[in-house]
C-alpha cells in the first residue's frame, strides 16, 4: 500500500491548466522522481501535495486519510513537507535563528525572553543529522549555497511547537539548481539517508545524473496530464526524455543512460558530444574579427584581481572555476554592477562606464545584454508583467524620433520571444511570480537573446530549464555566435561548458589561472587550474613547515 496518493488532481490558474486529472502514487522510504518539462505541472502538484495549492478537484490521502484540499496545516500535521527552489532565509541570522524562526523557544516572566540556549540545541540537533560541521551560532550569510540548502532541509525535519508531526514525505523542488558539483553529491548523500531513514522524497530536477543516480522511481508530467511511473533500472534516458517532450532526441548524449554500463569518465565525453550535437556540431570561431569585449587590467576588492581578456565576434569565450571563483562577479563588473570595479571594458572598442548599465556609455547602451545566475535578485521585474520584462532595456530604440511608444513594435517583439522560447503563460501581461522557475529563466533569456545584442554575458543560463528547452537554448547559442555576437558563458555543467566554448579561460580566488584551446579543453585541466589557488596555498605550507 502506497504511503500518499494523489487521484484526479486537477488545478487551473486562469485559463492555464497546470493539471489536469493527474494520479500518483509515492510509497513508504522511496526517492521518486517527478519530471517534465517546464510548465509541466511540477511544482503545481508538489505545492498541491504540501498544501499550499487547493486543487480544483481530487483526492490526496496519506496512509488512508484524505487531507483537507489547500490547508498547510492539515498537510504538515500528516508530516508533508516541501523544500522551495528559491531559498527563502534570512542570511543576516544565526543559523540557528532561522531554523528556529516559525517557533522561538522562550523563558522567563510572560515568555518574553528567547531561550537561546535552547534554540540552539534545537537547530544543533536538526542540522546535524545531516551536516555536523555546521556551526549553528554563525550567520547564514557566511556558509556556502549547498550548506544553506541543507539548512532549509533541516528546518523540514523540525517537528514543530512539539506536536510530534514528524516528518513522513518532502518534496524536494530542484535542490541543486545553484549547487557546485560537490555540493550536490553531499545533498545526493543526504537526500538517499533520508530515504533509508524511512522518508519519502519527491524528487523535482531537470538534470538527468542526478534522477538515475539517486532515484527509485520516476512519474512523468507533460501540459499537466500523467504520462508515466517508471522503475528507474527499468527506463533509459532517451525514453524518459520523449515521455517528456513527446519526440526522441536521438543524440549521444541522449545514450548515456542507457544499460550499457557506460562509465562516468565516458558519460561526460559522451554528454559533451551529444551537446555539441544538439548545438549545430562542431564549431571554429574566427580567429581574425576583431574583439567586441576588451577587459583590461579589471579589479574588484575582495572579489577580482587583475583581469584582462577579450572576446571575438563569432566566439564563445567559456569561464570555468569553482563555486567563489569570482566567475559571478567577473560579469557583474563588466555589466556596471560592481560600484568598486575599476578598470577598462570596452565593447566594439568603445570604452564604457563602470557607473550604471543605463549609462549613455554603459553596456545597454553599447547593445550589452546580461543574464545573471540569480534570476530573482537580479534579472526579473516581479511586479511588471512579461511582455515590459521583455521590453526593458529596449524602449528608447524602438520608441519614435518624437519619444513615443511604438506598441506595434512592442507587441511583435514580445509575441515573437514568448513563442520562440515557448514562454508558457496565461498572457504577456502576466506576472513573472505567475511563471514556474524554468519559465522565469527562459522569460530571462528571452529578454537578451536576439540581434539587438552584440555582447552577451550568460551566467548559469540552463539553470532550472528543461531537457527539451536545454537543447533549444543550446543552439540559440551557437547561433548567437555564429550571427557575429561575441559570447562570454559561465557555467558549472562541465559537458556545457566544454560544447559551447571556442576557448575557456580558469579562474580561481578572483583571478585566471590559466586559458585553454583545442585539445587543452579537458574536465581534468579545468579543474587542474580551477585548484591553483589551493594547490599554491599546500606548497606555501609545506615551505613553512620545512622552515
Amino acid at each position: 500500500m502506497p504511503l500518499l496518493s494523489a487521484q484526479h488532481i486537477s488545478k487551473r490558474f486562469g485559463i492555464t491548466q497546470a493539471l489536469d486529472d493527474v494520479s500518483v502514487e509515492f510509497n513508504a522510504g522511496e526517492v521518486h522522481a517527478l519530471m517534465g518539462e517546464n510548465g509541466a505541472g511540477k511544482s503545481t502538484l508538489g505545492k498541491a501535495l504540501a498544501g499550499l495549492h487547493r486543487p480544483d478537484s481530487g483526492t490526496i490521502t496519506i496512509d488512508g486519510r484524505t487531507l483537507k484540499p489547500g490547508s498547510i496545516d492539515d498537510a504538515f500535521d500528516a508530516g508533508i513537507r516541501i523544500v522551495h527552489q528559491e531559498l527563502a532565509q534570512c542570511p543576516n541570522l544565526t543559523v540557528a535563528e532561522n531554523l528556529c524562526l516559525h517557533d522561538m523557544p522562550t523563558k522567563g516572566p510572560f515568555n518574553l525572553r528567547i531561550d537561546r540556549r535552547a534554540m540552539n540545541e534545537r537547530a544543533a540537533r536538526l542540522v546535524h543529522k545531516l551536516d555536523p560541521g555546521i556551526d549553528v551560532e554563525a550567520p547564514l550569510g557566511t556558509l556556502a549555497p549547498g550548506r544553506r540548502q541543507i539548512c532549509q532541509i533541516a528546518v523540514s525535519l523540525d517537528e514543530g511547537k512539539g506536536t510530534g508531526h514528524a516528518a513522513r514525505l518532502i518534496v524536494f523542488d530542484e535542490p541543486t539548481s545553484s549547487l557546485s558539483v560537490a555540493e550536490a553529491d553531499r545533498l545526493l548523500e543526504i537526500t538517499r539517508k533520508l530515504a533509508a531513514d524511512g522518508l519519502t522524497i519527491i524528487y523535482v530536477s531537470h538534470r538527468m545524473g542526478e534522477i538515475f543516480q539517486v532515484c527509485d522511481r520516476v512519474t512523468v508530467l507533460r501540459d499537466g496530464k500523467f504520462v508515466a511511473t517508471s522503475v528507474i533500472k527499468d527506463i533509459d534516458e532517451p525514453t524518459l526524455v520523449e515521455q517528456m517532450i513527446g519526440r526522441r532526441l536521438s543524440t549521444p548524449a541522449a545514450r548515456a543512460h542507457g544499460s550499457g554500463g557506460v562509465s562516468t569518465t565516458n558519460h561526460a565525453a559522451v554528454e559533451t558530444a551529444g551537446i555539441r550535437q544538439l548545438a549545430g556540431g562542431e564549431h571554429h570561431a574566427p580567429t581574425t574579427a576583431a574583439p567586441l569585449l576588451e577587459v583590461r587590467n579589471l579589479n574588484s576588492p575582495g572579489k577580482l584581481r587583475n583581469i584582462s581578456l577579450a572576446v571575438r565576434g563569432g566566439e564563445v569565450l567559456g569561464v570555468g572555476g569553482l563555486v567563489g571563483a569570482g566567475r559571478s562577479e567577473l560579469l557583474d563588473a563588466i555589466f556596471a554592477l560592481d560600484p568598486r570595479a575599476d578598470g577598462q571594458v570596452l565593447a566594439e572598442g568603445k570604452p564604457i562606464s563602470l557607473a550604471s548599465p543605463g549609462a549613455a556609455n554603459g553596456p545597454i547602451r553599447r547593445s550589452m545584454g546580461y543574464v545573471p545566475e540569480d534570476r530573482r535578485l537580479q534579472g526579473l521585474f516581479f511586479l511588471l508583467g512579461i511582455d515590459e520584462n521583455i521590453l526593458m532595456p529596449f524602449l528608447p530604440r524602438l520608441a519614435s524620433k518624437l519619444g513615443f511608444r511604438a506598441r506595434t513594435a512592442e507587441k511583435a517583439m514580445v509575441s515573437d520571444k514568448m513563442r520562440d522560447f515557448r514562454v508558457k503563460a496565461a498572457s504577456p501581461g502576466s506576472l513573472p511570480g505567475e511563471l514556474s522557475g524554468g519559465n522565469q529563466q527562459k522569460l530571462l533569456i528571452a529578454r537578451w537573446m536576439g540581434r539587438q545584442t552584440k555582447v552577451l554575458l550568460l551566467d548559469e543560463p540552463t539553470r532550472g530549464i528543461d531537457v527539451g528547452t536545454k537543447a533549444e537554448v543550446y543552439r540559440l547559442i551557437r547561433e548567437a555566435a555564429d550571427a557575429g555576437a561575441a559570447v562570454l558563458l559561465v557555467s558549472s555543467e562541465m559537458p556545457e561548458l566544454l560544447a559551447l566554448s571556442d576557448r575557456i579561460i580558469v579562474m580561481c580566488e578572483g583571478r585566471i589561472t590559466g586559458e585553454l584551446n583545442g585539445e587543452q579543453m579537458t574536465q581534468a585541466n579545468i579543474l587542474r587550474l580551477a585548484t591553483a589557488g589551493e594547490a599554491d596555498k599546500a606548497r606555501m605550507a609545506r615551505a613553512v613547515a620545512t622552515v
